[in-house]
């Protein structure tokens, strides 16, 4: 409980071991299938079978139907001996220590349902990995400034297709296309003069990613 990390009971004894650290919060959600209200004209309308691996995002699963109930046992677990203290039974200690422990149960279940929500609250099936050019990415202390609206290439003056370079602020037009439409490269050619990697079209950033 003060290092926030999760363990197994197989590996729970060997962190003792290493930290010194006694206390545990052991917790145990047994899964039991949610029962469906059977009355005449109150059921459910048929569910539809998902077509992708995804979460949350169309043709995947539906985080909003809820299938099942979840029993929770809690308990503070001491170690060595693996000293059992149920949650209703924290009354039982110090006060001093029985709000340090109960304060520290609270946080560590409410951050578990807060960050479980979050993981899973839009997946569509990609594995991402941050790229070599995010986890070093480079920005200058001086960027340009970057207007809220009325967006432009500031080469050429074209107003779609635009990309925000993510080092120095630039905003230049994209790629041209085969067929002659698209922008007329100059995102690319800012990329070969400076080595600036990372760009993002314009108008395709949302709080969600």
């Amino acid at each position: 409980m003060n290092t926030f990390l999760g363990f197994g009971k197989q590996y729970v004894e060997r962190h003792f071991n290493k930290t010194g650290q006694r206390v545990y919060l052991h917790l145990r959600r047994t899964r039991r299938p949610k029962e469906e209200d059977t009355s005449a004209g109150t059921g459910d309308p048929p569910r539809k079978k998902p077509t992708r691996l995804a979460i949350g995002v169309e043709g995947g699963f539906d985080l909003t139907e809820d299938k099942f109930e979840f029993d929770e046992d809690v308990k503070i677990v001491i170690l060595p001996d693996y000293l059992e203290i149920a949650r209703d039974g924290l009354g039982g200690l110090p006060d001093i220590v029985r709000d340090r422990v109960t304060s520290a149960v609270e946080a560590l279940l409410s951050a578990d349902s807060a960050s479980r929500k979050q993981e899973v609250q839009a997946w569509d099936g990609e594995v991402r990995q941050v790229s070599k050019h995010a986890f070093n990415l480079k920005q200058l202390d001086n960027p340009a400034r970057i207007p809220p609206c009325g967006w432009k290439c500031s080469k050429c003056d074209m107003r779609e297709n635009l990309w925000l370079n993510l080092t120095d602020g630039s905003i230049l037009c994209g790629r041209r296309y085969f067929d002659g439409s698209g922008g007329n490269n100059h995102a690319v050619e800012h990329y070969r003069e400076t080595g600036y990697p990372l760009a993002v079209k314009l108008g395709t950033i949302t709080p969600d990613g």
